[in-house]
């Protein structure tokens, strides 16, 4: 019998290792190509870890980074009647107006030396900022602000930013 951390490991593992249910043979095979070429050299570190330092619960911890890095894609978007109209997967929940259009933990490294986040004033009539950095060389206004009233309507905003869309009107 396994101990707790590694059967959490084994699930951890085959949770990597399987495709989504919702992808088309071209898709599935990309997926192969793009995942697990990402996934499997992080799924042979964990596995060392747990093999030679017996260390099941950093492997998992690994694992669980290697999904977080090399995600699944998202679930089809169809396309209804011939005027073009897109609907979500039937199976696909529904954006809520306030879920951020690209998952939190991603946008970490999305933001990453792209923005300084910053809070000005004192609670509660705070303000929190996003500011390119000092000496910004890249696509855009140098001296661009962004400024929102919560820490997740500001990370809202950037999320759209970095996608290229307009948030939906509040």
């Amino acid at each position: 019998m396994h101990d707790v951390y590694t059967r959490d490991l084994f699930t951890v593992i085959d949770n990597a290792l399987r495709p989504p249910a919702h992808l088309t043979p071209v898709q599935l095979a990309e997926w192969h190509v793009h995942t697990l070429r990402n996934r499997l050299p992080q799924l042979r570190e964990a596995l060392r870890l747990a093999r030679e330092e017996n260390d099941a619960e950093l492997a998992t911890l690994l694992i669980d980074q290697a999904i977080a890095d090399h995600p699944d894609p998202p679930r089809a978007v169809r396309t209804v009647g011939g005027g073009g109209a897109r609907m979500p997967h039937p199976l696909q929940k529904p954006r809520s107006e306030g879920e951020l259009p690209i998952p939190e933990h991603l946008l970490g490294p999305l933001l990453h030396k792209q923005w300084n986040l910053t809070i000005e004033g004192q609670p509660p009539h705070g303000q929190y900022v996003a500011r390119r950095p000092i000496g910004w060389t890249g696509e855009g206004d140098p001296f661009e602000r962004i400024t929102a009233p919560t820490r997740r309507e500001l990370l809202r905003l950037l999320g759209h930013r970095l996608r290229g869309t307009d948030p939906p009107a509040a």
